[in-house]
């Protein structure tokens, strides 16, 4: 049997909203938006979206962190934690690649007393003339686009089996070349307009289900 990684997106999975989108509406007013129009019809790459909106950002670390997490907004979907301990019990490793920020990913998960999970997600420089945010592959070489399936291919010539957990368009890449999907919201959509098998879910209590019923070694 082929050993098994788990890869796992980050805001509308992990957390029930996206988190930098709500960052975004509170410190960049809502200029970003057309970007994300731009964005969501392929007419920019993820990195372009990203060095537009988050340098719109002026705050800093201290500020966005405190407001990560405190805001009565950003949810973890439950069963999230208990999910993270069933797979270092089985000894499934998991890996969270997220088109979000590694400072805000990192600080939720350490609320959560989550310490150790591989982060792969936009490096975060802080500056009072906007935030700089970059995407680093596997490789450690800048990615303007496809940073979430390098991640997935890279795993997959590391002879992994990948169960792919996600929510959004941007998740159908990587989904499209994992042996199983979990999927909710938008890529549940994608994956059935696509036929692609895929089990879904609306909490973390369910993906435990399906990961346990797929008898993974």
């Amino acid at each position: 049997m082929k050993k098994t990684v788990i890869q796992l997106d980050f805001d509308g999975t992990v957390t029930e909203e996206d988190v930098s989108f709500l960052l975004l509406d509170e410190f960049a007013g809502n200029k970003w938006r057309k970007y994300l129009e731009e964005y969501s019809f392929g007419n920019i790459s993820v990195a372009a979206f990203s060095k537009k909106v988050f340098g719109m950002i002026k705050a800093d670390e201290k500020d966005l962190t405190n407001f990560v997490l405190n805001s009565p907004r950003v949810k973890v979907r439950s069963g999230f934690k208990e999910f993270i301990d069933y797979c270092k019990n089985n000894r499934i490793k998991v890996i969270v690649v997220s088109n979000g920020l590694d400072f805000y990913i990192k600080a939720i998960l350490n609320k959560l007393g989550i310490k150790g999970l591989e982060v792969h997600a936009a490096d975060s420089v802080f500056s009072p003339d906007g935030m700089k945010a970059r995407y680093l592959g596997p490789d450690g070489r800048d990615l303007d686009d496809g940073f979430k399936e390098a991640y997935t291919d890279t795993l997959i010539q590391k002879g992994y089996q990948v169960v792919y957990i996600g929510d959004g368009n941007s998740d159908i890449y990587p989904s499209r070349k994992a042996d199983y999907i979990c999927a909710t919201a938008q890529l549940l959509a994608r994956c059935r307009d696509e036929k692609l098998k895929c089990y879904t879910f609306s909490n973390f209590y369910d993906v435990i289900k399906i990961i346990d019923n797929l008898k993974l070694d």
